[in-house]
């Protein structure tokens, strides 16, 4: 079966900017649609070509060889074996340059995102919000989705939202680093360009079924038990009982707690101290797990409903 011009375009975009379609690569594909894409810029034709790859087993020298013509034809010559020159067609010479930005557009209009895509950083983009309300980020390339501090860049566009991330496959160890942030993959190759989707459309159910992935926050009431980014920490009496008070609090339509809230069941502290006490107990300095807000105060828990998980 004939590669999907969408998936073949994604697949090459997959080794980074500039990813070069040939002619001979576009020539099942010729017609409306790619016709369309020339006019969008998604594709740039470039100028004929005017070298050619060595041969295999070439020891000429040459970094490549020259595209001659002769009696009308197109000959890739090899300098020192001519048994080895290569007839060239048209869709040889052609190229056509994907250009990242008209790409990543003409997936969002597909997908039915009313705004224009916009760059967190080089080769990602945040395409908007899904029906199921997480933030959604495409990464072209294997080095876009790796670069560091990409997380908190994501983080910094939509705060605690929750985020699925389009990348090309990756492996499982920097898959692991994501999904420890609470934030899911899903591979390019399962939800774009599928010879059954439409056009450059995102298979929203197979992006939906990779939103899976264990909470950032889970807390055992009866055990007093709390896991944290998959490991298990320790925390006193009195600041537990208040982080289950936030986690119950952000279940509901308030979502944080007063101090009078806090200092109703705490006589004799300040909520000032025992929000101090639970930061420190949960490592939390930056201040990104408990977070307050002034005027007047309030404080609550600094995850998204699927990123904790308050059990019995």
């Amino acid at each position: 079966m004939t590669e999907t011009l969408p998936r073949l375009l994604l697949r090459l975009s997959e080794a980074g900017d500039p990813a070069i379609l040939w002619g001979r690569q576009a020539a099942p594909h010729a017609g409306r649609d790619f016709e369309r894409l020339l006019d969008h810029g998604v594709l740039v034709e470039q100028a004929p070509a005017t070298e050619w790859d060595v041969c295999p087993a070439c020891d000429c020298g040459l970094d490549a060889r020259p595209i001659h013509q002769v009696n009308g034809r197109h000959i890739a010559v090899c300098p020192t074996d001519r048994r080895s020159d290569v007839i060239l067609g048209d869709d040889d010479l052609r190229s056509f340059r994907i250009h990242p930005p008209s790409l990543v557009r003409e997936i969002a209009m597909a997908s039915g995102f009313d705004d224009e895509p916009s760059p967190v950083t080089a080769g990602v983009w945040h395409l908007g919000e899904t029906s199921a309300q997480r933030a959604l980020f495409l990464a072209l390339s294997r080095d876009a989705v790796l670069q560091p501090g990409l997380i908190g860049l994501m983080r910094a566009v939509v705060g605690s939202s929750p985020i699925s991330v389009i990348a090309p496959a990756m492996a499982a160890d920097d898959l692991a680093h994501f999904v420890e942030a609470g934030i899911a993959i899903a591979a390019t190759a399962d939800c774009l360009g599928n010879a059954d989707a439409v056009g450059f459309a995102i298979d929203l159910s197979m992006l939906e079924s990779a939103a899976t992935f264990e909470p950032h926050l889970v807390i055992f009431r009866q055990s007093q038990r709390v896991i944290l980014g998959g490991g298990e920490i320790h925390i006193p009496q009195q600041p537990f009982n208040l982080l289950v008070k936030l986690a119950e609090a952000a279940a509901t339509r308030k979502g944080y707690l007063t101090p009078q809230d806090i200092e109703a069941d705490n006589s004799g502290r300040s909520a000032g101290d025992l929000i101090r006490d639970l930061r420190n107990a949960l490592h939390d300095d930056q201040k990104t797990l408990i977070r307050t807000r002034q005027s007047p105060t309030r404080y609550f828990l600094g995850l998204a409903p699927e990123r904790f998980d308050l059990r019995p």
